[in-house]
């Protein structure tokens, strides 16, 4: 399909109100995301259980409580999501005989525009981590917290060279499959500009804390936009591995020196905020950032059939779910 011509209708009614069939065909498109995802969900749950559960059957923890990653953990946490997401993709398109080749087009693809937008990537991970913070505030001083992100790495060699293999090559490439070039791709037939938030939310949520939502989201829609402006999956995947190598990089350093991991930490704050700004603002006003036309047609077409599918309500409920249960009390020890 074309992404570059709004709107991207799949469907060509004579008025705004869609008959009984194509809500039909329309709702069937959905469906395809949800089961999708919940695919996704489970396969990846009930693996990464059942290795935790037979490989790592023990939780270590430092002096300050906080849980200790090693390598297989670090492994079957971080490797095995994003090669269950590959496989799902793979089955997605034998069963609905799509050409996966079609999402890695090159002839719209711009190097100027991918970094561009690699810079705005970067701006946004700075400003969710100012989010971050706050919520983080917040919680606390209501007495709540998000414990799975209390965690940290086993200071080893190959604990380091398995997250850099997940974060940066594996979850690029396996999360963008899914949540662009599925997600996106099959709400965008609908409306281009629904698909755009709709990829960006489902890609924040299905990270199951609050922390990550608003990271996910954030850069969720520039992720989209530029999918829908290129046509291909390329310049996404480009954009969340450098985004990826950038959070990885005080971490490698501060297994030599943790000193110069806190500066870089410091210094990436103004740096990207600056250069972010500098690529994000002449986009906005030239218009290249200009969001597709979202009519009357497309308002029906979208959230009011969106709600009816039974299989993103389903996955929807599971990701609400463990994103309101990933913040619990804070866990205070007991005394010596």
């Amino acid at each position: 399909m074309d992404y570059t011509t709004p709107p991207p209708q799949m469907y060509y009614p004579q008025d705004f109100t869609p008959d009984k069939e194509e809500k039909k065909k329309i709702r069937r498109n959905y469906n395809t995301i949800g089961i999708v995802l919940l695919v996704v969900y489970a396969v990846t749950i009930a693996v990464c259980t059942a290795c935790y559960w037979i490989f790592c059957p023990e939780t270590n923890y430092d002096e300050y409580g906080m849980m200790i990653i090693g390598f297989k953990e670090t492994i079957i946490g971080g490797c095995f999501p994003a090669i269950v997401s590959m496989l799902t993709f793979g089955g997605y398109c034998l069963f609905s005989r799509y050409r996966p080749g079609e999402l890695f087009r090159t002839e719209k693809v711009k190097g100027g525009e991918v970094f561009r937008y690699v810079l705005i990537i970067l701006m946004l991970q700075q400003i969710s981590f100012f989010c971050t913070i706050l919520l983080s505030t917040a919680f606390y001083r209501v007495g709540l917290e998000v414990p799975s992100t209390n965690m940290v790495y086993e200071h080893t060699p190959s604990v380091y060279v398995a997250d850099v293999i997940s974060s940066v090559i594996l979850a690029p490439i396996g999360e963008e499959l899914i949540y662009r070039g599925v997600v996106l791709r099959c709400s965008a037939k609908v409306s281009q500009r629904f698909a755009i938030f709709f990829s960006a939310f489902v890609f924040g949520i299905m990270h199951g804390n609050p922390y990550q939502f608003v990271l996910g989201f954030m850069l969720g829609i520039p992720l989209a936009i530029i999918t829908i402006r290129s046509g291909s999956l390329i310049p996404a995947i480009i954009c969340h591995a450098v985004n990826n190598a950038f959070a990885c990089i005080p971490t490698i350093v501060g297994y030599f020196n943790e000193s110069v991991s806190y500066i870089i930490n410091i210094i990436y704050i103004p740096l990207f905020l600056i250069i972010g700004i500098f690529a994000f603002v002449p986009e906005i006003i030239s218009g290249r950032m200009k969001l597709p036309e979202y009519t009357e047609y497309h308002r029906k077409r979208t959230f009011p059939i969106l709600i009816t599918s039974w299989s993103i309500i389903v996955v929807m409920v599971f990701f609400v779910y463990d994103l309101i249960t990933s913040v619990q009390p804070v866990y205070i020890p007991p005394a010596a």
